[in-house]
């Protein structure tokens, strides 16, 4: 049998654009949209997905009534259900828990808790996209006008990792400046997608600094960087 990687959203669906578009790919989602309460439950039983995020508020069946259905109903025993709140109503939270709920979701989300809570769930993969060592020029900071300069440490053309005593936060915006030999240089911005403490780092053998994700790099650009990337023959990292 494949995989059964069907995540069912009947709250706004902005909620999944905080997830990585890479994670998505790589896992093949299917994403199926339910506009009210009845129809979270025709779709639920038509799709059987592995997860269905409810909002508390839907128009026909609330979301801890659609809730509490789905967890009384014999065919969706393997379905994750989400309550997706607004607060931590601590009253609301014993309602959805009372409807059988798995989990229960607070805004506004923890872009790394969305994407753990999903991958606990689903048959995730983890999307192993080669970097290579590369010591470039770069700048960066909170905005164009005012940048640091400091040193990648690798480089690929979905992102690249920084060494770097400023304090920066996971899920930062911020503006970069690539300058690469013998090109233009490249702006975009970047999102820090994890920091590396000098205090018990997530990985050892680099030094303490930052994983930055582009965010809105072109194409063309990024077919640049890639092309870089081949015909200086820089060597493979992590």
């Amino acid at each position: 049998m494949g995989k059964n990687n069907k995540i069912l959203i009947s709250d706004d669906v902005e909620l999944f654009m905080e997830i990585e578009r890479n994670f998505l790919q790589c896992n093949d989602v299917e994403l199926l949209v339910a506009s009210d309460g009845f129809k979270v439950l025709t779709m639920a039983r038509e799709y059987s997905p592995r997860i269905i995020f409810l909002g508390e508020t839907l128009s026909g069946l609330s979301g801890p009534e659609c809730c509490r259905v789905i967890k009384n109903d014999p065919a969706l025993v393997k379905t994750t259900a989400v309550m997706v709140v607004s607060s931590d109503d601590e009253e609301l939270a014993e309602m959805c828990w009372a409807a059988g709920c798995d989990e229960i979701l607070a805004k506004p989300f923890d872009h790394q808790k969305l994407v753990e809570l999903i991958a606990r769930n689903i048959e995730a993969t983890v999307c192993n996209r080669q970097r290579f060592k590369a010591r470039i020029k770069i700048f960066y900071g909170p905005a164009p006008q005012t940048l640091l300069s400091e040193y990648s440490v690798d480089l690929s053309p979905e992102g690249l990792y920084v060494k770097t005593d400023f304090p920066l936060q996971a899920d930062e915006i911020l503006a970069l400046r690539i300058s690469l030999p013998g090109q233009d240089d490249i702006t975009c911005n970047v999102r820090v997608a994890w920091v590396n403490q000098k205090q018990n780092p997530l990985k050892p053998s680099l030094p303490h600094g930052v994983g930055l994700q582009f965010v809105d790099l072109p194409e063309a650009e990024m077919e640049i960087i890639a092309r870089f990337l081949e015909k200086d023959g820089l060597e493979p990292s992590w």
